[in-house]
């Protein structure tokens, strides 16, 4: 008896060391210290930070596990890459407020150059027992835009619908960026432009930017207005996955291939979309479309398919 006595006071020694273990899987972190908040910061503990060019500042969030009365903590620097960043000193919660965010300036920052910000809160409102992180490290840059000239695109989003001829080229003047994660391109909408040379009354004022970003994953385009209106509303387009599926067998992301010049987006990797029409159902389109980047590109294309 004193032998499986001896037994069971070893497994109860090994459990409590266990559970006192940080590392261990089956660690549980304990409770917030008596009166403190939890004030931590959201997201993750590596932050990208990309703004357009005119940009001069960008915002950060903070959140709480306790939020019944207003609290605040300190906010440290522990790295502010050449001086760059202007960051305040606290942040503030009003009570019931589980978040808040803090603007961090950038007046100085130049363009296409990565900066690095590291935070952490301090103060009797943080805790070691939090879901987020009471440090981060902020990747900051402004995006640096390059003309590189004409390129034609030959949509296949319209002309799915409404009999358009998908191999009309719409001259296009191209900007390039590399950003963090990927290569990125950007036109103004030429269907605005047309319509604005043609027709006025189908056109709706204002600036329609199409912006093309290729990752390791494709090529994906973020939904856009067209600046058209037909009698159905607003027309916008877009990549299906990523915004209205995440079935990429299905609804497939566009591929880009520099050599050729040539950004393809294939049968179903589009959707199109007009406001006041089948209650702004979403459609993908059968017809693919293309943005070529040079005007060699697209002759070569031509040749190509002799």
């Amino acid at each position: 008896m004193k032998y499986i006595n001896k037994i069971f006071s070893l497994f109860a020694i090994a459990l409590m060391a266990v559970a006192c273990d940080p590392d261990a899987e089956s660690y549980t972190p304990g409770g917030l210290e008596e009166g403190n908040q939890g004030i931590c910061f959201a997201g993750n503990y590596t932050q990208t930070v990309e703004v357009e060019p005119g940009v001069t500042s960008f915002i950060l969030t903070l959140k709480r596990s306790v939020t019944d009365a207003a609290g605040s903590v300190d906010i440290k620097v522990l790295n502010n890459e050449e001086n760059i960043f202007i960051c305040p000193s606290t942040a503030s919660f009003a009570a019931g407020e589980a978040t808040t965010t803090l603007t961090v300036e950038t007046p100085s920052a130049t363009a296409g150059i990565l900066y690095n910000l590291k935070l952490a809160v301090s103060g009797d409102n943080v805790s070691e027992y939090t879901s987020g992180y009471n440090e981060i490290s902020v990747n900051f840059s402004i995006i640096k835009w390059e003309s590189i000239g004409t390129g034609y695109y030959l949509d296949g989003t319209v002309s799915t619908f409404f009999g358009v001829d998908p191999s009309m080229p719409m001259a296009v003047k191209l900007e390039r960026a590399e950003t963090a994660t990927s290569v990125r391109f950007r036109f103004d909408s030429p269907f605005a432009r047309v319509a604005t040379e043609t027709v006025d009354e189908y056109v709706v004022p204002g600036k329609y930017l199409f912006t093309i970003d290729v990752t390791n994953q494709g090529a994906a385009l973020s939904p856009v207005d067209l600046g058209m209106d037909w009698g159905y509303g607003m027309f916008s387009i877009g990549s299906v996955y990523g915004n209205l599926s995440t079935n990429i067998a299905t609804y497939p992301l566009g591929t880009y291939d520099e050599k050729a010049g040539c950004i393809t987006f294939p049968a179903n990797s589009l959707y199109i979309k007009m406001a006041d029409y089948s209650e702004g159902a979403a459609s993908p389109c059968a017809n693919p479309s293309y943005l070529y980047l040079n005007g060699d590109a697209y002759l070569e294309s031509l040749e190509a398919a002799k």
